[in-house]
């Protein structure tokens, strides 16, 4: 499928818009997340799978050391910082 538009201003960018006969070819809605590649002079745009957020226990699952809690001395504040 070929398809010739144009690059248009997009409030301070400029955007390219993907009709929706293309959109239901490839199986994606206005939501989707996008990858945009550049190579060798050309644009590639690939859907990125949706990555499930792991809780605490899942991402320390496999953890087998030992926690000691430490101190960090962060220095002395340098603006506004509230502690």
């Amino acid at each position: 499928m070929a398809l010739t538009t144009s690059i248009c201003k997009w409030g301070n960018g400029q955007g390219i818009r993907i009709p929706k006969n293309i959109l239901d070819v490839l199986g994606w809605n206005e939501s989707e997340k996008v990858e945009i590649i550049v190579e060798d002079n050309s644009v590639k745009i690939k859907k990125v799978s949706a990555k499930e957020r792991k809780n605490i226990k899942e991402l320390f699952k496999n953890y087998d050391g030992v926690y000691t809690k430490e101190t960090i001395d962060w220095g002395e504040p340098v603006g506004k910082e509230i502690w």
